[in-house]
């Protein structure tokens, strides 16, 4: 057998393209790679390692939500705190901001309602520290502080 040396990207059906794109660029900071006519956007968080990582097709239908969530790594808790005040100031609706024992991370939704989330890992002597909810108002060295002391 084979073996898989990563993820590569995620393809997701969407209603309204242009939307879509305008949010995955604007708020998240990704870059349209390139366009498939008016069919598909590739979209990449850095043009020069990856050509893309998430492609946004023309096509979905109904509400249903097939999508359990998109994660996106970020370098530092402060990378977090940042997304998280943009998300205030878009008025994107955030689901939750939690640890889960080695990072920071915030949940939201994208417009069209698929579950997104921005973390960052921290490192936490044994592996495993603080699992629970956060204040992404408080400073970085706080969070770390409480994440880390389990």
């Amino acid at each position: 057998m084979g073996r898989i040396s990563g993820l590569s990207h995620v393809g997701v059906f969407v209603k309204d393209l242009d939307t879509m794109t305008q949010f995955y660029c604007e708020t998240l900071g990704l870059t349209e790679s390139h366009r498939n006519g008016d069919r598909m956007v590739f979209l990449t968080a850095d043009v020069e390692k990856e050509d893309h990582e998430v492609v946004l097709v023309r096509g979905r239908d109904g509400d249903a939500k097939i999508i359990q969530q998109l994660s996106f790594r970020v370098g530092t808790i402060e990378d977090v705190k940042a997304f998280y005040q943009t998300f205030q100031q878009m008025g994107v609706e955030i689901q939750q901001t939690v640890s889960h024992g080695a990072g920071a991370s915030c949940y939201f939704y994208d417009p069209e309602g698929n579950r997104l989330e921005v973390f960052a890992d921290i490192e936490v002597e044994g592996g495993r520290g603080y699992s629970g909810p956060i204040d992404l108002e408080k400073s970085a060295e706080e969070l770390a502080a409480q994440i880390t002391a389990g």
